[in-house]
């Protein structure tokens, strides 16, 4: 199936390349001139399939990078938010019952917004860049990092991440950090010390959680930012998110500013806000002079959302992070603290499970932004080192075979 220009290619071998193992049996999305201009189209059958292998051209390091951005931005505001003035005068019970309908509608639908990037994950971007390098991803060595996440809305999330939260992630030797909204509920500032003097680590989650903050003009943008110097100085903030996931080329260039990263773009966003976006890659990068931590897992409020209940969260959460882990990514889990979210009996059952599934395993690892990025974020700047440069690649590395087939 071709979304725009890209094809879903099934990858049934990799020649004997150990750096894109990983991937094999896997479906990924390709850019469909890639394929055109490879002669891969030509040997398409009736049924929209082809078994190819042979030795292609080296590629250049924006083919990976294309992939990469081309879901990465939500340029055009979401519907809520255009219509919010009248959103509001709904009752909540109505939206709510609203919301809890179109999700499950929309579950049903996947296969018709989940194009690229994937439900519930794609690593596309992941697969270009390990044929650009022609090297294994700098986390494939060791034991996979798992870095946990909270978006902390309110005031009662914030009283849940040290009433519960805290307490759990310490017992399996665990920190997390919590990106907090400062300029929408009264903060309380004891709690975030005692968050801090626990070893956990605090962020940044936009200005007013109105949504608006990605969509203003790049001065504006740039003078809500620095409204959370306070708070940035206050607790050694590094780290921003934007509420909802919403982020925009023009704000990835202002967060340069105030932050040394962000974590805003998902692997696969799912529906919610906005339907089909994301990077395709569960490692980190470098975007408009920005590290990105990208969220690999899907998030607590997408699940909730399409109707997914503790016990199908938790398995979707243990299949993806295996995939994450053979594929050298890096298992970013984002949840919510409040009530309606992650911060009632069953999902936080499900979250502790979660946690003790990596606690007791052998190959995944509790890890830090700050430990990520310094590890992973060489191989992406000299991807990008080299784009600019326009760099002729290595030749005479073989391709794999492939199969690509409409779905």
């Amino acid at each position: 199936m071709v979304k725009g220009e890209l094809v879903a290619v099934r990858v049934t071998g990799t020649s004997g390349q150990p750096h894109l193992s990983w991937a094999e049996g896997a479906l990924l999305s390709v850019p469909h001139a890639w394929l055109r201009e490879r002669g891969f189209l030509e040997d398409l059958d009736a049924n929209g399939r082809c078994a190819v292998e042979r030795a292609l051209p080296a590629l250049i390091p924006q083919e990976a990078s294309r992939v990469r951005l081309w879901a990465a931005y939500t340029e055009k505001r979401p519907i809520p938010l255009r219509l919010r003035p009248w959103f509001r005068m709904v009752p909540t019970s109505l939206r709510n019952y609203t919301a809890s309908r179109l999700g499950r509608w929309q579950r049903r639908r996947i296969r018709h917004w989940a194009m690229f990037p994937r439900w519930p994950l794609d690593l596309s971007a992941d697969f270009f860049a390990d044929l650009v390098t022609g090297e294994s991803s700098p986390f494939s060595a060791g034991p996979t990092p798992v870095v946990l996440t909270h978006d902390i809305d309110t005031l009662e999330g914030l009283r849940n991440l040290q009433r519960w939260f805290l307490s759990l992630e310490e017992s399996v030797a665990a920190c997390s950090t919590s990106f907090i909204v400062p300029h929408r509920w009264p903060i309380d500032h004891g709690i975030l010390m005692d968050v801090l003097d626990r070893g956990h680590e605090i962020g940044v989650h936009g200005f007013d959680h109105s949504n608006r903050t990605p969509f203003l003009s790049g001065e504006k943008q740039q003078s809500r930012l620095a409204r959370a110097s306070d708070l940035i100085e206050r607790y050694e903030i590094r780290g921003y998110r934007s509420p909802s996931l919403l982020r925009t080329r023009s704000l990835m260039k202002s967060l340069g500013r105030f932050y040394e990263y962000d974590s805003s773009i998902p692997t696969a966003g799912g529906v919610f806000s906005v339907q089909g976006t994301g990077c395709g890659s569960a490692r980190p990068f470098v975007i408009e002079g920005i590290a990105e931590l990208p969220v690999t897992l899907p998030r607590d409020a997408s699940l909730r959302f399409l109707g997914y209940n503790p016990t199908e969260i938790l398995r979707i959460w243990k299949l993806c992070a295996e995939y994450i882990s053979r594929s050298g990514g890096v298992i970013v889990v984002l949840t919510h603290c409040e009530a309606r979210f992650s911060g009632n009996a069953p999902m936080f059952e499900a979250y502790r499970r979660f946690l003790d599934y990596v606690a007791d395993s052998d190959h995944m690892t509790f890890s830090t932004p700050d430990e990520v990025l310094q590890k992973g974020l060489g191989l992406s700047e000299r991807i990008e080192r080299e784009e600019r440069a326009q760099a002729v690649p290595r030749s005479g590395r073989r391709e794999k075979e492939l199969v690509a087939g409409a779905v």
